[in-house]
């Protein structure tokens, strides 16, 4: 049995065909109008979000540099300060001895001055008493032999008494 044309094309099912057409017709113009046309916004926002990532990268990178950066300038900083607070101790230890060394020699000076004083009254006194025992001693001697004695008898009693009374100071 041969089949005809005439019965080919009564027996086709022409809503399949056409359905078939028109299914054909819309993945082309999809394909055309709105596939690539996401297709290449989708491509050009992978590129953007990878421009994005990149730059991200670089500026943490940048970010780490600066850290590091950061990090070695305070710790230079730090290192200064302590040099500064070190030479800052030596001067002030410095000071101090100075201070030290010319507080011993105003101390020094101040004792010297006073042995001086004291050994300058000392000496006064023992001039002051030596004269005034003498002429105690004098007066003494006049009442006793009650006749006056005469300066060179005065000046020989006198060394005597002052020779006596050294003696015993010194002692």
């Amino acid at each position: 049995m041969a089949l005809e044309w005439g019965t080919i094309v009564k027996n086709l099912n022409w809503t399949l065909l056409f359905n078939l057409a028109m299914f054909a017709l819309l993945l082309w113009l999809l394909k055309r109008y709105l596939y690539r046309p996401v297709l290449s916004w989708l491509d050009r926002r992978r590129e953007i979000e990878e421009e994005h990532l990149r730059a991200a990268q670089e500026a943490q990178a940048q970010a780490e540099d600066l850290l590091r950066a950061r990090e070695t300038e305070l710790a230079d900083a730090n290192r200064r300060a302590r040099e500064i607070v070190a030479q800052a101790e030596a001067e002030a230890q410095e000071t101090l001895r100075a201070a030290r060394r010319e507080a011993r020699i105003q101390a020094q000076s101040v004792v010297a001055e006073g042995e001086a004083t004291a050994a300058r009254v000392r000496e006064e006194a023992l001039v002051d008493l030596q004269s005034s025992y003498a002429d105690l001693v004098v007066l003494g001697a006049s009442q006793i032999l009650a006749r006056e004695v005469r300066p060179a008898d005065h000046a020989r009693l006198l060394a005597e008494l002052t020779e006596r009374v050294d003696k015993r100071l010194l002692q």
